[in-house]
């Protein structure tokens, strides 16, 4: 707005402020434009430090914006890195664990199979053993058999041999009765 403008909405609003608008310009009216144009060169001034300043946060934001992202790849990429290392780790422990369950397994196996081979040799001596105790029991039987049927027979004939005492005895005493 020009002073003009000024000066007849003053007027009209307020008719003798216009006047005082006219002593003040000539009173202070060097100073007023001086300090006008003062205002404007330092407001002037004003807006180009603060676009400047503008400026620079916004190149500082860039850059700092730069290396945050920059510095957010990186860990991007360690992470990555440190991922797939843990992965290959895990996998090692997996394919470790699987070697050792695999031979436990087979270990177990072996162990299975030669406790049956030992016990299947045991069984098999106990079983000769026991033939072989049954065999040793039936020739000792047998030959308790025989002894048991000599002692028999030779009772048998002893026997005999006083039965026919017997007989000689009894003859002896009626022969001795009669005489």
């Amino acid at each position: 707005m020009n002073d003009s403008t000024k000066r007849s909405k003053a007027e009209v609003i307020n008719p003798g402020l216009g006047e005082i608008d006219k002593v003040r310009d000539i009173l202070f009216g060097k100073y007023v434009s001086d300090f006008e144009h003062r205002f404007a060169q330092l407001e002037a001034r004003l807006e180009q430090d603060v676009e400047q300043i503008k400026d620079r946060l916004t190149e500082k934001m860039a850059g700092m914006d730069d290396a945050v992202n920059e510095s957010l790849s990186r860990l991007d990429k360690m992470i990555g890195q440190e991922q797939k290392k843990r992965d290959a780790e895990m996998n090692a422990l997996h394919k470790t664990l699987e070697d050792a369950r695999t031979t436990l397994q087979h270990s177990i196996s072996l162990m299975e199979d030669q406790a049956n081979q030992d016990l299947a040799a045991v069984k098999a001596a106990l079983q000769e053993s026991h033939e072989e105790l049954l065999g040793q029991s039936k020739v000792a039987q047998d030959e308790l058999n025989k002894q048991l049927n000599l002692q028999r027979e030779e009772l048998q004939s002893d026997k005999v041999s006083r039965q026919t005492l017997a007989l000689m005895l009894d003859e002896v005493a009626v022969k001795l009765r009669s005489s």
